[in-house]
């Protein structure tokens, strides 16, 4: 009788283990995240100027994507983007701002972590503001 319990015990955490790694690999139930571009090149652009630009995603997966938090490498990049969880086919975007007040090349980058399969993307801006000519 109590090797029938633990044969019974072993097979349903196969069982439960096998279905959680399938899913986490992109089984049956999944979230997909797919942008548009992920580098935004401004060339150069003018001191002071509208450094604001926008990163368009979707969900290919078939479950609700949630981003659970995006961090940019520093003060002077601001991403903006909604809470709202995302579902299957659907898109939303990011925006992204950045300080053009301050001079020279910049390359930076912002890190989305989500739900999906592909957890962490990371997008890049990068450019070079310069004086304006007026």
């Amino acid at each position: 009788m109590k090797k029938i319990f633990l044969m019974t015990v072993i097979l349903i955490g196969s069982l439960v283990l096998t279905t959680s790694f399938k899913n986490h690999q992109g089984g049956d139930n999944y979230a997909k995240i797919e942008f548009n571009k992920t580098v935004h090149d401004y060339g150069k652009i003018t001191k002071g100027a509208d450094g604001t630009c926008t990163f368009v995603f979707t969900n290919k997966g078939n479950d609700v994507l949630f981003i659970t938090r995006v961090v940019s490498g520093c003060g002077c990049t601001t991403p903006v983007y909604s809470r709202e969880p995302l579902m299957p086919g659907k898109s939303s975007e990011i925006k992204v701002g950045y300080d053009t007040n301050l001079l020279g090349s910049f390359d930076k980058k912002i890190t989305i972590y989500t739900n999906a399969v592909n957890n962490a993307v990371t997008l890049t801006i990068k450019g070079e503001v310069v004086e304006s000519n007026s």
